[in-house]
């Protein structure tokens, strides 16, 4: 069973704001590609509900935001 802590909605969408940005100053990544997608298909869908964090349960579908929590809390 995940052990790891369930990411607060409003958190997890903070985080996910600051991955993006930290994002945007690159000229390229992997994580910058994965945010790319990300955004670009919950616009496309126009329901902030499809981007990656609520892809699973708890708001941990996005590594970039779980790792941001994890360190932090």
């Amino acid at each position: 069973m995940d052990d790891k802590k369930p990411i607060p909605e409003e958190v997890a969408l903070q985080i996910c704001e600051e991955v993006r940005e930290l994002n945007k100053k690159k000229k390229f990544s992997l994580a910058k590609g994965q945010c790319w997608g990300c955004m670009k298909y919950s616009q496309k869908k126009n329901d902030i509900r499809h981007r990656c964090i609520f892809g699973e349960e708890n708001n941990r579908g996005c590594y970039l935001v779980n790792k941001i929590f994890d360190s932090k809390y």
